[in-house]
Protein backbone atom coordinates (compact mmCIF):
# COMPACT_ATOMS: atom_id res chain seq x y z
CA UNK A 1 0.00 0.00 0.00
CA UNK A 2 2.86 2.40 0.83
CA UNK A 3 4.15 2.38 -2.76
CA UNK A 4 0.69 3.55 -3.96
CA UNK A 5 0.61 6.63 -1.70
CA UNK A 6 2.63 8.96 -4.01
CA UNK A 7 0.37 8.06 -6.96
CA UNK A 8 -2.75 8.69 -4.87
CA UNK A 9 -1.41 12.08 -3.72
CA UNK A 10 -0.70 13.08 -7.35
CA UNK A 11 -4.24 12.06 -8.31
CA UNK A 12 -5.74 14.14 -5.51
CA UNK A 13 -3.78 17.35 -6.15
CA UNK A 14 -3.55 17.01 -9.94
CA UNK A 15 -0.56 16.38 -12.17
CA UNK A 16 2.04 19.16 -12.43
CA UNK A 17 2.48 20.27 -16.07
CA UNK A 18 5.95 20.15 -17.62
CA UNK A 19 6.44 23.70 -18.88
CA UNK A 20 9.14 25.60 -20.75
CA UNK A 21 9.52 27.75 -17.64
CA UNK A 22 10.43 24.69 -15.57
CA UNK A 23 13.05 23.61 -18.10
CA UNK A 24 14.54 27.12 -18.16
CA UNK A 25 14.60 27.35 -14.37
CA UNK A 26 16.29 23.96 -13.99
CA UNK A 27 18.86 24.88 -16.64
CA UNK A 28 19.56 28.22 -14.96
CA UNK A 29 20.02 26.54 -11.57
CA UNK A 30 22.49 24.09 -13.14
CA UNK A 31 24.50 26.99 -14.56
CA UNK A 32 24.56 28.75 -11.19
CA UNK A 33 25.64 25.69 -9.21
CA UNK A 34 28.76 24.98 -11.28
CA UNK A 35 31.84 27.07 -10.54
CA UNK A 36 34.42 28.18 -13.07
CA UNK A 37 36.98 25.47 -13.75
CA UNK A 38 34.67 22.62 -12.77
CA UNK A 39 33.86 19.80 -15.16
CA UNK A 40 30.26 19.97 -16.41
CA UNK A 41 27.85 18.19 -18.72
CA UNK A 42 24.79 19.67 -20.45
CA UNK A 43 22.20 18.58 -22.99
CA UNK A 44 20.33 20.92 -25.29
CA UNK A 45 19.82 22.19 -28.81
CA UNK A 46 22.69 23.64 -30.82
CA UNK A 47 22.33 27.13 -32.23
CA UNK A 48 25.09 27.42 -34.81
CA UNK A 49 25.37 31.20 -34.66
CA UNK A 50 28.06 33.28 -33.02
CA UNK A 51 27.04 34.91 -29.74
CA UNK A 52 27.50 38.70 -29.43
CA UNK A 53 31.12 39.91 -29.42
CA UNK A 54 32.60 36.44 -29.86
CA UNK A 55 36.45 36.44 -29.73
CA UNK A 56 38.45 35.11 -32.68
CA UNK A 57 40.46 32.50 -30.77
CA UNK A 58 37.95 29.66 -31.30
CA UNK A 59 34.54 28.79 -32.73
CA UNK A 60 31.74 30.03 -30.48
CA UNK A 61 28.16 28.74 -30.63
CA UNK A 62 25.16 28.63 -28.28
CA UNK A 63 23.30 25.82 -26.53
CA UNK A 64 19.61 26.22 -25.77
CA UNK A 65 17.72 24.24 -23.12
CA UNK A 66 14.54 24.49 -25.24
CA UNK A 67 13.63 22.90 -28.55
CA UNK A 68 13.14 25.25 -31.54
CA UNK A 69 9.34 25.50 -31.32
CA UNK A 70 9.53 26.47 -27.63
CA UNK A 71 12.22 29.07 -28.26
CA UNK A 72 9.82 30.94 -30.51
CA UNK A 73 7.39 31.38 -27.59
CA UNK A 74 9.89 32.42 -24.91
CA UNK A 75 11.29 35.89 -24.29
CA UNK A 76 14.33 35.27 -22.05
CA UNK A 77 16.54 32.21 -22.51
CA UNK A 78 19.64 31.42 -20.38
CA UNK A 79 21.89 30.22 -23.21
CA UNK A 80 25.16 28.45 -22.62
CA UNK A 81 28.05 29.62 -24.82
CA UNK A 82 30.11 26.80 -26.29
CA UNK A 83 33.81 27.39 -26.98
CA UNK A 84 34.98 24.84 -29.55
CA UNK A 85 38.69 24.51 -30.30
CA UNK A 86 40.81 22.16 -32.37
CA UNK A 87 41.09 19.95 -29.27
CA UNK A 88 37.32 19.57 -28.95
CA UNK A 89 35.97 16.19 -30.09
CA UNK A 90 32.75 16.16 -32.14
CA UNK A 91 30.76 12.94 -32.63
CA UNK A 92 27.81 12.34 -34.91
CA UNK A 93 26.06 14.57 -37.42
CA UNK A 94 25.18 17.96 -35.98
CA UNK A 95 23.54 21.03 -37.44
CA UNK A 96 21.68 24.05 -36.14
CA UNK A 97 18.76 22.74 -34.08
CA UNK A 98 20.31 19.32 -33.37
CA UNK A 99 19.95 17.87 -29.90
CA UNK A 100 23.38 17.28 -28.38
CA UNK A 101 25.32 16.52 -25.20
CA UNK A 102 28.35 18.64 -24.39
CA UNK A 103 31.01 18.08 -21.75
CA UNK A 104 33.87 20.33 -20.72
CA UNK A 105 34.96 22.88 -18.16
CA UNK A 106 32.89 25.84 -17.03
CA UNK A 107 34.09 29.40 -17.53
CA UNK A 108 32.73 32.92 -17.89
CA UNK A 109 32.04 34.51 -21.25
CA UNK A 110 34.19 37.63 -21.73
CA UNK A 111 31.18 39.83 -22.46
CA UNK A 112 27.94 40.16 -20.51
CA UNK A 113 26.65 37.67 -17.96
CA UNK A 114 26.57 34.54 -20.13
CA UNK A 115 28.30 31.39 -18.90
CA UNK A 116 30.62 29.47 -21.19
CA UNK A 117 31.72 25.85 -21.53
CA UNK A 118 35.16 25.03 -22.92
CA UNK A 119 34.03 21.99 -24.87
CA UNK A 120 35.94 18.73 -24.53
CA UNK A 121 33.35 16.60 -26.34
CA UNK A 122 30.22 17.46 -28.31
CA UNK A 123 28.06 14.49 -29.27
CA UNK A 124 24.82 14.34 -31.27
CA UNK A 125 22.06 12.69 -29.23
CA UNK A 126 18.69 11.10 -29.91
CA UNK A 127 15.95 13.73 -29.65
CA UNK A 128 13.98 11.29 -27.47
CA UNK A 129 16.34 12.09 -24.59
CA UNK A 130 14.97 15.62 -24.46
CA UNK A 131 11.70 14.15 -23.19
CA UNK A 132 13.27 11.39 -21.13
CA UNK A 133 15.05 14.00 -19.00
CA UNK A 134 11.70 14.41 -17.24
CA UNK A 135 10.38 10.85 -17.33
CA UNK A 136 9.29 11.28 -13.70
CA UNK A 137 6.56 13.63 -14.99
CA UNK A 138 4.95 10.99 -17.18
CA UNK A 139 1.24 10.31 -16.78
CA UNK A 140 -0.36 7.10 -15.64
CA UNK A 141 -2.53 4.99 -17.94
CA UNK A 142 -5.61 6.14 -16.01
CA UNK A 143 -4.68 9.80 -16.39
CA UNK A 144 -4.11 9.45 -20.14
CA UNK A 145 -7.42 7.71 -20.66
CA UNK A 146 -9.20 10.32 -18.58
CA UNK A 147 -7.74 13.20 -20.59
CA UNK A 148 -8.74 11.66 -23.89
CA UNK A 149 -12.23 10.65 -22.77
CA UNK A 150 -12.82 14.21 -21.53
CA UNK A 151 -11.81 15.58 -24.96
CA UNK A 152 -13.03 13.13 -27.58
CA UNK A 153 -16.62 11.90 -27.82
CA UNK A 154 -16.92 8.72 -29.87
CA UNK A 155 -17.50 5.04 -29.25
CA UNK A 156 -15.14 3.48 -26.73
CA UNK A 157 -13.25 1.28 -29.20
CA UNK A 158 -12.57 4.26 -31.46
CA UNK A 159 -11.22 6.30 -28.54
CA UNK A 160 -8.98 3.50 -27.31
CA UNK A 161 -7.64 2.73 -30.79
CA UNK A 162 -6.81 6.40 -31.27
CA UNK A 163 -4.96 6.45 -27.94
CA UNK A 164 -3.00 3.30 -28.84
CA UNK A 165 -2.00 4.86 -32.15
CA UNK A 166 -0.33 7.81 -30.40
CA UNK A 167 2.20 5.36 -28.93
CA UNK A 168 3.24 4.14 -32.41
CA UNK A 169 4.54 0.55 -32.43
CA UNK A 170 7.82 -1.21 -31.67
CA UNK A 171 9.81 -2.34 -34.69
CA UNK A 172 9.06 -5.94 -35.61
CA UNK A 173 12.36 -7.80 -35.92
CA UNK A 174 12.24 -10.79 -38.25
CA UNK A 175 9.32 -9.50 -40.31
CA UNK A 176 9.38 -9.66 -44.11
CA UNK A 177 8.39 -5.98 -44.25
CA UNK A 178 10.89 -3.25 -43.41
CA UNK A 179 8.39 -1.12 -41.54
CA UNK A 180 9.25 1.54 -39.02
CA UNK A 181 7.37 2.41 -35.82
CA UNK A 182 4.50 4.17 -37.54
CA UNK A 183 0.88 3.12 -37.47
CA UNK A 184 -2.16 4.20 -39.47
CA UNK A 185 -5.41 5.06 -37.72
CA UNK A 186 -8.06 5.63 -40.38
CA UNK A 187 -11.82 6.03 -40.62
CA UNK A 188 -14.11 5.77 -43.64
CA UNK A 189 -17.50 7.08 -44.66
CA UNK A 190 -19.04 8.74 -47.69
CA UNK A 191 -20.71 11.46 -45.62
CA UNK A 192 -19.24 14.94 -45.18
CA UNK A 193 -20.51 15.61 -41.67
CA UNK A 194 -19.02 12.38 -40.28
CA UNK A 195 -15.66 12.64 -42.04
CA UNK A 196 -15.25 16.34 -41.21
CA UNK A 197 -16.12 15.76 -37.55
CA UNK A 198 -13.33 13.17 -37.26
CA UNK A 199 -10.85 15.40 -39.09
CA UNK A 200 -11.59 18.40 -36.84
CA UNK A 201 -11.27 16.33 -33.64
CA UNK A 202 -7.99 14.70 -34.70
CA UNK A 203 -6.61 18.00 -35.98
CA UNK A 204 -7.30 19.64 -32.62
CA UNK A 205 -5.49 16.95 -30.61
CA UNK A 206 -2.47 16.55 -32.90
CA UNK A 207 -2.28 20.34 -33.27
CA UNK A 208 -1.34 20.51 -29.58
CA UNK A 209 1.88 18.59 -30.27
CA UNK A 210 5.01 20.66 -30.94
CA UNK A 211 6.25 21.23 -34.51
CA UNK A 212 9.10 18.80 -33.94
CA UNK A 213 6.61 15.91 -33.81
CA UNK A 214 4.61 16.88 -36.90
CA UNK A 215 5.28 15.24 -40.24
CA UNK A 216 5.95 18.19 -42.51
CA UNK A 217 7.96 18.60 -45.70
CA UNK A 218 9.60 21.77 -44.37
CA UNK A 219 11.86 20.81 -41.45
CA UNK A 220 13.26 24.18 -40.46
CA UNK A 221 12.04 27.27 -38.65
CA UNK A 222 13.21 30.81 -38.03
CA UNK A 223 13.71 32.51 -34.70
CA UNK A 224 14.80 36.00 -33.65
CA UNK A 225 16.06 36.67 -30.12
CA UNK A 226 15.77 40.40 -29.62
CA UNK A 227 17.51 40.26 -26.22
CA UNK A 228 20.84 39.33 -27.82
CA UNK A 229 19.99 40.75 -31.27
CA UNK A 230 20.49 37.49 -33.19
CA UNK A 231 18.38 35.62 -35.70
CA UNK A 232 18.55 31.87 -36.17
CA UNK A 233 17.68 29.32 -38.83
CA UNK A 234 16.98 26.05 -37.02
CA UNK A 235 16.40 22.60 -38.47
CA UNK A 236 13.87 20.60 -36.51
CA UNK A 237 15.57 17.59 -34.89
CA UNK A 238 15.05 14.14 -36.38
CA UNK A 239 12.71 11.97 -34.34
CA UNK A 240 11.60 8.35 -34.79
CA UNK A 241 7.98 9.25 -33.99
CA UNK A 242 6.14 11.89 -36.03
CA UNK A 243 2.42 12.48 -36.50
CA UNK A 244 0.42 13.36 -39.58
CA UNK A 245 -3.15 14.52 -39.93
CA UNK A 246 -4.40 16.13 -43.16
CA UNK A 247 -3.49 19.80 -43.56
CA UNK A 248 -6.82 20.67 -45.17
CA UNK A 249 -10.15 19.02 -45.79
CA UNK A 250 -9.47 19.06 -49.52
CA UNK A 251 -7.25 15.97 -49.32
CA UNK A 252 -9.84 13.84 -47.49
CA UNK A 253 -11.16 12.54 -50.84
CA UNK A 254 -7.74 11.39 -52.09
CA UNK A 255 -6.80 7.69 -52.32
CA UNK A 256 -4.20 8.42 -49.65
CA UNK A 257 -5.22 11.62 -47.80
CA UNK A 258 -1.71 13.05 -47.85
CA UNK A 259 0.60 14.94 -50.23
CA UNK A 260 2.76 12.85 -52.59
CA UNK A 261 5.98 13.58 -50.68
CA UNK A 262 4.45 11.86 -47.61
CA UNK A 263 3.66 8.58 -49.42
CA UNK A 264 7.04 7.05 -48.63
CA UNK A 265 6.43 7.69 -44.92
CA UNK A 266 3.01 6.09 -45.22
CA UNK A 267 4.15 3.01 -47.16
CA UNK A 268 7.18 2.39 -44.93
CA UNK A 269 5.32 3.19 -41.70
CA UNK A 270 7.84 5.72 -40.47
CA UNK A 271 5.18 8.10 -39.19
CA UNK A 272 1.83 7.89 -37.39
CA UNK A 273 -1.00 8.71 -39.82
CA UNK A 274 -4.26 9.78 -38.21
CA UNK A 275 -6.70 10.48 -40.99
CA UNK A 276 -10.32 10.00 -42.05
CA UNK A 277 -11.31 9.51 -45.68
CA UNK A 278 -14.47 10.41 -47.57
CA UNK A 279 -15.07 7.48 -49.88
CA UNK A 280 -17.37 4.69 -50.91
CA UNK A 281 -16.50 1.55 -48.98
CA UNK A 282 -14.49 -0.87 -51.10
CA UNK A 283 -12.26 -3.79 -50.00
CA UNK A 284 -9.22 -2.77 -52.06
CA UNK A 285 -8.96 0.74 -50.61
CA UNK A 286 -5.20 1.51 -50.29
CA UNK A 287 -5.61 3.43 -47.02
CA UNK A 288 -7.62 0.64 -45.41
CA UNK A 289 -5.14 -1.93 -46.74
CA UNK A 290 -2.30 -0.47 -44.63
CA UNK A 291 -4.35 0.62 -41.60
CA UNK A 292 -4.09 -1.19 -38.30
CA UNK A 293 -7.59 -0.02 -37.39
CA UNK A 294 -9.67 0.96 -40.45
CA UNK A 295 -12.92 1.99 -38.76
CA UNK A 296 -16.20 2.68 -40.52
CA UNK A 297 -18.19 5.18 -38.46
CA UNK A 298 -21.89 5.88 -38.82
CA UNK A 299 -22.07 8.74 -36.32
CA UNK A 300 -20.11 12.01 -36.12
CA UNK A 301 -17.31 12.33 -33.59
CA UNK A 302 -17.46 15.16 -31.06
CA UNK A 303 -14.73 16.99 -29.19
CA UNK A 304 -14.33 19.98 -26.97
CA UNK A 305 -11.29 22.02 -26.04
CA UNK A 306 -9.71 20.62 -22.93
CA UNK A 307 -7.61 23.10 -20.99
CA UNK A 308 -6.09 20.38 -18.83
CA UNK A 309 -5.01 18.38 -21.89
CA UNK A 310 -3.51 21.51 -23.45
CA UNK A 311 -1.44 22.11 -20.31
CA UNK A 312 -0.37 18.47 -19.97
CA UNK A 313 0.58 17.80 -23.60
CA UNK A 314 4.32 17.86 -22.69
CA UNK A 315 3.59 15.23 -20.02
CA UNK A 316 1.71 13.15 -22.62
CA UNK A 317 4.76 13.28 -24.91
CA UNK A 318 7.05 12.30 -22.02
CA UNK A 319 4.80 9.29 -21.43
CA UNK A 320 4.94 8.25 -25.09
CA UNK A 321 8.73 8.48 -25.24
CA UNK A 322 9.15 6.73 -21.90
CA UNK A 323 7.10 3.75 -23.04
CA UNK A 324 8.86 3.77 -26.39
CA UNK A 325 12.21 3.52 -24.61
CA UNK A 326 10.93 0.56 -22.59
CA UNK A 327 9.80 -1.33 -25.70
CA UNK A 328 11.69 -0.31 -28.82
CA UNK A 329 11.28 -3.60 -30.70
CA UNK A 330 9.61 -7.01 -30.71
CA UNK A 331 10.95 -10.16 -32.34
CA UNK A 332 8.96 -12.64 -34.38
CA UNK A 333 10.88 -15.30 -32.47
CA UNK A 334 9.49 -14.22 -29.09
CA UNK A 335 7.23 -16.77 -27.42
CA UNK A 336 4.49 -14.12 -27.04
CA UNK A 337 4.44 -13.45 -30.80
CA UNK A 338 4.50 -17.17 -31.54
CA UNK A 339 1.44 -17.48 -29.31
CA UNK A 340 -0.15 -14.56 -31.13
CA UNK A 341 0.52 -16.24 -34.48
CA UNK A 342 -1.34 -19.35 -33.31
CA UNK A 343 -4.28 -17.30 -32.04
CA UNK A 344 -4.37 -15.30 -35.28
CA UNK A 345 -4.48 -18.52 -37.32
CA UNK A 346 -7.39 -19.70 -35.17
CA UNK A 347 -9.14 -16.37 -35.78
CA UNK A 348 -8.72 -16.78 -39.54
CA UNK A 349 -10.07 -20.33 -39.40
CA UNK A 350 -13.15 -19.28 -37.40
CA UNK A 351 -14.00 -16.54 -39.86
CA UNK A 352 -13.52 -18.83 -42.84
CA UNK A 353 -16.24 -21.00 -41.32
CA UNK A 354 -18.38 -17.96 -40.53
CA UNK A 355 -18.12 -16.02 -43.79
CA UNK A 356 -16.86 -18.65 -46.24
CA UNK A 357 -15.79 -17.41 -49.67
CA UNK A 358 -16.65 -13.81 -48.78
CA UNK A 359 -13.84 -13.79 -46.23
CA UNK A 360 -11.47 -15.66 -48.53
CA UNK A 361 -12.15 -13.08 -51.25
CA UNK A 362 -11.07 -10.29 -48.90
CA UNK A 363 -7.81 -12.14 -48.15
CA UNK A 364 -6.42 -12.02 -51.69
CA UNK A 365 -3.49 -9.78 -52.60
CA UNK A 366 -4.30 -6.08 -52.25
CA UNK A 367 -7.52 -6.63 -50.30
CA UNK A 368 -8.12 -5.21 -46.83
CA UNK A 369 -7.71 -8.62 -45.14
CA UNK A 370 -4.81 -9.90 -47.23
CA UNK A 371 -3.71 -12.29 -44.56
CA UNK A 372 0.03 -11.72 -44.34
CA UNK A 373 -0.37 -7.94 -44.32
CA UNK A 374 -3.23 -8.09 -41.81
CA UNK A 375 -1.15 -10.33 -39.54
CA UNK A 376 1.70 -7.81 -39.56
CA UNK A 377 -0.72 -4.92 -39.01
CA UNK A 378 -2.25 -6.83 -36.11
CA UNK A 379 1.24 -7.36 -34.69
CA UNK A 380 1.79 -3.60 -34.93
CA UNK A 381 -1.47 -3.01 -33.08
CA UNK A 382 -0.34 -5.54 -30.47
CA UNK A 383 2.87 -3.50 -30.03
CA UNK A 384 0.95 -0.23 -29.65
CA UNK A 385 -1.29 -1.74 -27.00
CA UNK A 386 1.72 -3.23 -25.20
CA UNK A 387 3.42 0.17 -25.11
CA UNK A 388 0.31 1.77 -23.68
CA UNK A 389 -0.13 -0.96 -21.08
CA UNK A 390 3.59 -0.93 -20.23
CA UNK A 391 4.06 -4.63 -21.01
CA UNK A 392 2.96 -7.37 -23.37
CA UNK A 393 0.21 -8.99 -21.31
CA UNK A 394 -1.60 -12.15 -22.36
CA UNK A 395 -4.94 -10.36 -22.40
CA UNK A 396 -3.72 -7.95 -25.09
CA UNK A 397 -3.59 -10.78 -27.63
CA UNK A 398 -7.31 -11.38 -27.14
CA UNK A 399 -7.97 -7.62 -27.30
CA UNK A 400 -6.24 -7.33 -30.69
CA UNK A 401 -8.29 -10.16 -32.13
CA UNK A 402 -11.48 -8.62 -30.75
CA UNK A 403 -10.60 -5.37 -32.55
CA UNK A 404 -9.91 -7.38 -35.72
CA UNK A 405 -13.27 -9.09 -35.39
CA UNK A 406 -15.12 -5.82 -34.93
CA UNK A 407 -13.42 -4.36 -38.01
CA UNK A 408 -14.12 -7.48 -40.10
CA UNK A 409 -17.80 -7.56 -39.10
CA UNK A 410 -18.03 -3.84 -39.82
CA UNK A 411 -16.61 -4.19 -43.33
CA UNK A 412 -18.69 -7.27 -44.12
CA UNK A 413 -21.82 -5.29 -43.26
CA UNK A 414 -20.80 -2.07 -45.00
CA UNK A 415 -19.28 -3.28 -48.30
CA UNK A 416 -22.02 -2.93 -50.95
CA UNK A 417 -23.31 -6.38 -51.97
CA UNK A 418 -22.43 -5.92 -55.65
CA UNK A 419 -18.83 -5.03 -54.83
CA UNK A 420 -18.53 -7.96 -52.42
CA UNK A 421 -19.94 -10.37 -55.02
CA UNK A 422 -17.47 -9.04 -57.59
CA UNK A 423 -14.64 -9.78 -55.12
CA UNK A 424 -15.98 -13.31 -54.62
CA UNK A 425 -16.04 -13.92 -58.39
CA UNK A 426 -12.43 -12.73 -58.65
CA UNK A 427 -11.54 -15.14 -55.88
CA UNK A 428 -13.30 -18.01 -57.67
CA UNK A 429 -11.37 -17.25 -60.86
CA UNK A 430 -8.16 -17.15 -58.86
CA UNK A 431 -8.48 -20.58 -57.24
CA UNK A 432 -8.77 -23.97 -58.88
CA UNK A 433 -12.18 -25.55 -59.38
CA UNK A 434 -11.09 -28.68 -57.50
CA UNK A 435 -12.48 -28.62 -53.95
CA UNK A 436 -9.46 -30.40 -52.45
CA UNK A 437 -7.10 -28.01 -54.22
CA UNK A 438 -9.13 -25.11 -52.84
CA UNK A 439 -8.76 -26.45 -49.32
CA UNK A 440 -5.02 -26.99 -49.78
CA UNK A 441 -4.53 -23.51 -51.20
CA UNK A 442 -6.49 -22.01 -48.31
CA UNK A 443 -4.30 -23.91 -45.82
CA UNK A 444 -1.21 -22.55 -47.57
CA UNK A 445 -2.57 -18.98 -47.35
CA UNK A 446 -2.98 -19.37 -43.60
CA UNK A 447 0.58 -20.64 -43.15
CA UNK A 448 1.99 -17.93 -45.42
CA UNK A 449 0.09 -15.22 -43.58
CA UNK A 450 1.91 -15.73 -40.32
CA UNK A 451 5.37 -16.68 -41.56
CA UNK A 452 8.22 -14.28 -40.84
CA UNK A 453 9.40 -13.93 -44.45
CA UNK A 454 6.23 -14.71 -46.41
CA UNK A 455 7.38 -18.17 -47.43
CA UNK A 456 6.38 -21.65 -46.23
CA UNK A 457 8.64 -24.67 -46.19
CA UNK A 458 7.51 -27.60 -48.29
CA UNK A 459 7.78 -29.80 -45.19
CA UNK A 460 5.60 -27.48 -43.07
CA UNK A 461 2.94 -27.35 -45.79
CA UNK A 462 3.02 -31.13 -46.15
CA UNK A 463 2.55 -31.61 -42.38
CA UNK A 464 -0.34 -29.13 -42.33
CA UNK A 465 -2.14 -30.94 -45.17
CA UNK A 466 -1.87 -34.25 -43.30
CA UNK A 467 -3.09 -32.57 -40.11
CA UNK A 468 -6.18 -31.35 -42.00
CA UNK A 469 -7.02 -34.87 -43.23
CA UNK A 470 -5.04 -35.42 -46.45
CA UNK A 471 -3.32 -38.76 -46.90
CA UNK A 472 0.48 -38.58 -47.12
CA UNK A 473 0.69 -39.44 -50.84
CA UNK A 474 -2.23 -37.15 -51.69
CA UNK A 475 -0.55 -34.28 -49.86
CA UNK A 476 2.61 -34.73 -51.93
CA UNK A 477 0.64 -34.88 -55.19
CA UNK A 478 -1.45 -31.80 -54.45
CA UNK A 479 1.64 -29.72 -53.64
CA UNK A 480 3.11 -30.67 -57.03
CA UNK A 481 -0.19 -29.85 -58.72
CA UNK A 482 -0.44 -26.39 -57.18
CA UNK A 483 3.10 -25.68 -58.35
CA UNK A 484 2.44 -27.08 -61.83
CA UNK A 485 -0.74 -25.03 -62.28
CA UNK A 486 0.99 -21.80 -61.28
CA UNK A 487 -0.43 -21.16 -57.81
CA UNK A 488 2.83 -21.82 -55.94
CA UNK A 489 6.50 -21.55 -56.86
CA UNK A 490 9.78 -22.45 -55.19
CA UNK A 491 12.12 -19.40 -55.08
CA UNK A 492 14.59 -21.29 -52.85
CA UNK A 493 15.03 -25.01 -52.37
CA UNK A 494 12.37 -26.30 -49.99
CA UNK A 495 10.64 -22.88 -49.67
CA UNK A 496 7.27 -22.19 -51.28
CA UNK A 497 5.54 -18.92 -52.06
CA UNK A 498 2.15 -18.11 -53.52
CA UNK A 499 2.07 -16.37 -56.90
CA UNK A 500 0.14 -13.12 -56.45
CA UNK A 501 -2.11 -11.85 -59.23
Amino acid sequence: MEDKIPELLVTLRGRTPLTSEKRLKDFQLSLQRIKNGEFAEFEGFLLLRKPPYAPNDAVYYLLSPLQPSELQKTSMVPYLVLKITENSKISGSVRSGSYARVTGFMDSYPYGTLRMLRVSHLRAEDYSKYWLQYDGMALSKRELEGLLMDTLYANYDFEKAFLYSLFASPRIVGSNREWGEGVTFSTFKNMDRIVLSIWEAVKYITGLFPKELHLRKERKCYFVDEAIDLDFVLYLPETPVRYYSPFSKGVLKNEIPAPKWAFRYFNSKIAVFLTPKKTKIRPDDPLAYLSEVPFILNEPVGYERNRELEQLIPNVIVTIFRERAKMSSMSMGDSALQKFREKFEDWVTRNKREYGEKFDALRLSGMIFETNTRFLLSTHLLGSMARFEGELKKGIISDVLLVNQEILDMWMNEIPPDILMRAVKNYERYISGDRRANIALSIFMDLEATSADGSVSREEFHRALIRYGFRKNDATRIIERLMREGYLYEPFFGKLRMIKY
